[in-house]
């Protein structure tokens, strides 16, 4: 599970390489709201490893309303590696690495937030 705070800057600590089937990947993730899977379009991101220990863990900084604007609630999100150099757009052709959900947590403005 993967809890970020709408408008600042999140840590992201996943365990991806342990399922990586590429050496050095690009890590693409997508992100789907639950509360309407059927009429919101999924969010991407590619997230930057600055782990020094990639053989334990993946880490990610992530700005919230920089990097992805996410809505307060639950959200399914898969990662997937894509070759060193690539900039994927999507996860067409891609191996999906892990699964799991996001929380997005923040002060909702009116009660449609």
């Amino acid at each position: 599970m993967i809890y970020i705070t709408q408008g600042e800057v999140n840590e992201i600590v996943l365990t991806l390489t342990e399922s990586a089937t590429i050496s050095d990947p690009v890590w693409l993730f997508k992100f789907t709201w639950e509360t309407d899977v059927n009429d919101v379009d999924p969010l991407y991101w590619i997230g930057t490893d600055t782990s020094s220990y990639t053989y334990r863990y993946n880490l990610f900084t992530l700005d919230e309303g920089t990097d992805v604007t996410f809505r307060i609630g639950q959200y399914e999100y898969q990662v997937y590696e894509a070759p060193t150099g690539s900039t994927p757009v999507n996860e067409d052709g891609l191996t999906l690495v892990e699964e799991g959900r996001l929380v997005m947590a923040g002060t909702a403005t009116t009660i449609y937030d």
